[in-house]
Formats: structure tokens, sequence, C-alpha cells
């Protein structure tokens, strides 16, 4: 991705998106991703956050129900990666995105495909401090209210340990590792999870994400 701040001054740092979707959404007894909001899938909501965002490649990591997520996500200028080891925790579906990406890519963002009521400026903010941050830190994570939330943006230094990651603890087990800073945001919604039927009631009630400029 390549972005022109307010300066005129052309910024080459070339961020991709993981977007995961390989889990077997085993609270919600049945597959969460593909539950509809606002007339789409979960996940294209959380698609199309990602391409608005406006990170080039936008890679989609699927596992259980790959067939079914790819089909929801029809029309979409998106790459798809299995991961065949999805049941092994979400680290193994990092992994799997890490790998995938092409070359040259300076870091990437990394979206749960369960959380399509993100504000679209929150990752499009990331995105301005990692260009703007030089030397940019190593993780970028967006805070409400001081609780670490999503979107994460990890810069290519991680890759290679990103790679080595085992279990369920995705990227949060190198935040230790690394330099993280904390992007605040006054936005409830970044506490917000869709996690079983009762939360899903309550996303039904939010409204839809605007995606414009």
């Amino acid at each position: 991705m390549a972005m022109t701040d307010s300066t005129g001054r052309h910024d080459h740092k070339k961020v991709a998106a993981i977007l995961l979707a390989a889990g077997g959404s085993t609270r919600m007894r049945q597959p969460k991703l593909l539950l509809h909001w606002h007339g789409q899938p979960l996940v294209r909501w959380t698609a199309r956050l990602a391409l608005f965002t406006g990170c080039e490649p936008v890679l989609v990591v699927t596992g259980a129900n790959a067939q079914e997520v790819q089909t929801a996500l029809a029309g979409l200028p998106l790459i798809f990666t299995r991961n065949p080891d999805w049941q092994k925790g979400q680290s193994t579906s990092v992994k799997a995105g890490v790998k995938a990406l092409p070359a040259g890519i300076d870091a990437a963002l990394v979206f749960l495909g369960d959380q399509p009521h993100i504000p679209p400026r929150v990752p499009r903010e990331l995105l301005r401090v990692f260009q703007q941050d030089d030397p940019a830190e190593a993780i970028l994570i967006p805070a409400y209210q001081g609780k670490r939330a999503n979107p994460v943006l990890l810069e290519k230094r991680l890759f290679e340990a990103l790679a080595r990651l085992s279990g369920d603890a995705g990227a949060r087990a190198l935040f230790s590792q690394f330099p993280v800073k904390q992007v605040p945001f006054e936005e409830p919604d970044l506490a917000f999870d869709v996690d079983s039927p009762e939360d899903y009631q309550k996303l039904l009630a939010r409204p839809a994400p605007l995606f414009k400029d």
C-alpha cells in the first residue's frame, strides 16, 4: 500500500491485510462467519472493511467451511489460502497468512473475520501511524480505554517469528518480544466480540459501517 500525506510526500511502505476466516465457531454451534448482518455474511463485511482500508493484497485464510466462506466472498478482489491445521489454533492461521504474503511486504494488518463492526477509521488510522512513524514500531494495536483490540498491524521484522508460532495465542505471544505501540481510540465497538448467540443479537441492533472517505 502506498499513501500520500497532507504535505504531498509519497510513502512506500507496502501493507497487506490478512483476514483470519478459518475458525470452526464451536461456541456459536453454527458457522459464525456466515451469519448475516444487514443482508450480507459477517465475513463479507469484514473483507469489505479490509479492502476499504487500502491494503494490498487482502489475503483470506480459510479452514473450516472453506468453500462456503469463499462463496460468501465471491466477486471481491481477494487472495485465498487454506490452513489445513486450523483446528490447532489461531496461530496456525496467522502462520498460513504470513507464509502466503508476496515478497516486498513491509507489514500485515491482521483482521478477525468475525469483527465486521470495527469502525473503518480504526484500521485507516493504524496505517497512517505506521506510514508516518520512522522507524515504525514492530506492532501497532488499537486500544479502547486501555484494552487492546483488533485489527493488529505487524511489521515485517515479526514475520519470521510468526512463522514459528504454535497454539491458539495468535500473535499475542510475541507482544513481549517486540516493541508495541498502542493507538488509543474512543470507539466502544472495539471492546465488542461476537462469541455467543446473545452477542449476535446485540450485533444485529448495530448499524452497518459506512465505507466512505
